[in-house]
């Protein structure tokens, strides 16, 4: 298997705080949620209609209601994270509890039997995405150091340059990373002796022309991320003649991400490294929030409707997202010596542009068994090398990421992705079974396709109906490091799964 976009989102990335197209992808992918019932199903409900988590896959969904209805979905995310790197093992558990979606829809009736039977109105919010993951890395190294890299990236800047001075902001006024700065500021780079531009890190002993870590270091390094992407609906449909049903939706979608990572490297016996080095822990704390719209159409028709079997085709189209996204983040760093404790913050950075998202089409098939249950099958395609970034000031400011969206790169390579759901539901008097399976297709051209089963149950009563859904979603990843080392093979393996609850309470008037 090759490396996943979980691994390029939890596994810190060796770079400089920066936008690119694996942003893009964030805020690109769609993991629905929704009700209980509609995740029970394998989130399998374009052709189905009837339940406000299938709003957000197809509008038409409004339309079949025959009454009016309000509905409220809390959520609990389990998130895992099981690391094997360097035959080191590090396991993680992540629960974050939330609101999966809620509405209300309305439905008024014509009094016409054929025509305009009835026409409906929904509003309401539905999570879209969910970002909450936990994971963690360790490993006893004594080949290198974080700092070594961060030396490498520094050669060429004189020591002047990563120094504050009376008009002089070494973070704005110099081209050198910010981790470059810190890792000045704070001792844990030296110039090696006679340059002024080469560097060595504090945990690197000289031994004549051969510069080489001192000794065994313990490492350590944990990322947390919080948050989610979430769609507002105006929703309104109409009732053709009781075979077809038409919906349009005006959405709003809001983005918070949340990241705080956590690098700890200890040297085992200080007194081996010549500079006395003992620790450094470095964080990096980002903030992201955002906001877009986006608009889509769809219908559903049922083209056989007999008194024990009821067939239904349901069809959908969403235009882009259009958001507007701001970065805001921050470093700091500290050192500690046998002589010495140094600390440097870097100022908070802020960055604000807009990312575009692929259109999305939808098609489904639902079979109904009078009283009996149903069986319901989804097919949707997003072409990701149609995404594209843009800044306010700067309409040059990531033409070349775009032209790699659209192309490929070394780096990166989008494709068109394929994604197939299916669910069923067996009835048993007042009570629902429900099962489903959903496979999405690899956005990028180094993902692995990821694999969804879900199940649930559901009562229905009168006027109240209560339903509990669960989803269980695994990844894997392979190849990846913590930061470019030189080490040669395969290190690392990263397991990424996802257990989430979803329970609904619905009333109908």
């Amino acid at each position: 298997m090759k490396k996943l976009f979980f691994l390029i989102a939890f596994v810190i990335p060796f770079t400089l705080a920066g936008q690119n197209a694996w942003d893009a992808l964030r805020y690109s992918q769609i993991n629905y949620q929704g009700t209980a019932r509609s995740l029970a199903l394998g989130n399998a409900v374009t052709a189905l209609g009837g339940d406000f988590g299938s709003i957000t896959l197809n509008p038409a969904a409004s339309a079949v209601y025959p009454y009016s209805e309000i509905s409220i979905t809390p959520s609990l995310a389990n998130a895992f994270s099981e690391v094997d790197y360097f035959s080191q093992r590090t396991n993680d558990r992540y629960t974050r509890p939330g609101l999966s979606s809620f509405g209300y829809t309305g439905s008024w009736n014509t009094s016409n039997s054929s025509g305009l039977v009835s026409l409906s109105f929904s509003a309401g919010y539905n999570k879209v995405q969910d970002y909450t993951l936990r994971t963690s890395v360790r490993r006893n190294n004594s080949e290198s150091s974080w700092l070594t890299p961060v030396a490498s990236m520094t050669n060429g800047f004189v020591s002047s340059d990563l120094e504050h001075g009376e008009s002089y902001n070494p973070y704005y006024d110099s081209e050198a990373s910010w981790r470059s700065v810190l890792a000045w500021n704070t001792f844990l780079l030296d110039t090696l002796p006679g340059t002024h531009d080469q560097y060595i890190a504090a945990p690197e002993n000289i031994y004549g022309e051969e510069i080489v870590v001192g000794g065994p270091l313990d490492q350590r390094f944990t990322k947390e991320s919080i948050g989610s992407m979430g769609e507002y609906t105006l929703n309104m449909g109409a009732n053709i003649s009781n075979r077809f049903f038409v919906g349009y939706s005006l959405n709003f979608r809001n983005v918070y991400y949340r990241t705080f990572e956590k690098f700890i490297e200890t040297a085992q016996d200080p007194e081996a490294f010549q500079t006395g080095y003992s620790d450094f822990t470095h964080t990096y704390d980002q903030t992201t929030t955002g906001l877009g719209f986006n608009m889509n159409l769809g219908i559903i028709a049922i083209p056989v409707n007999l008194s024990g079997f009821n067939w239904r085709l349901g069809a959908s189209i969403s235009t882009p997202t259009w958001t507007s996204l701001t970065d805001e983040w921050q470093e700091h760093m500290t050192a500690d010596f046998l002589d010495m404790q140094k600390n440097a913050s870097s100022p908070v950075g802020s960055y604000s542009y807009k990312v575009r998202t692929p259109w999305r089409f939808s098609a489904g098939t639902a079979f109904i068994i009078g009283k009996v249950g149903l069986i319901s099958f989804d097919y949707e395609g997003a072409d990701y090398r149609t995404m594209k970034m843009s800044e306010k000031h700067d309409k040059w400011a990531f033409e070349e990421d775009n032209e790699a969206i659209r192309y490929g790169s070394e780096e990166f390579g989008f494709q068109y992705a394929h994604n197939f759901r299916a669910g069923a539901e067996i009835r048993i008097s007042s009570l629902a079974i429900r099962g489903g399976y959903s496979y999405y297709g690899a956005p990028e051209r180094s993902y692995e396709a990821t694999h969804m089963v879900s199940g649930g149950l559901g009562f229905r009563g009168n006027q109240f109906y209560a339903d509990l859904g669960f989803s269980y979603r695994l990844k894997e990843s392979e190849g990846f490091s913590l930061y470019d080392s030189g080490s040669p093979g395969t290190p690392g393996l990263n397991t990424l799964s996802q257990l989430r609850l979803l329970f609904t309470f619905g009333f109908r008037f």
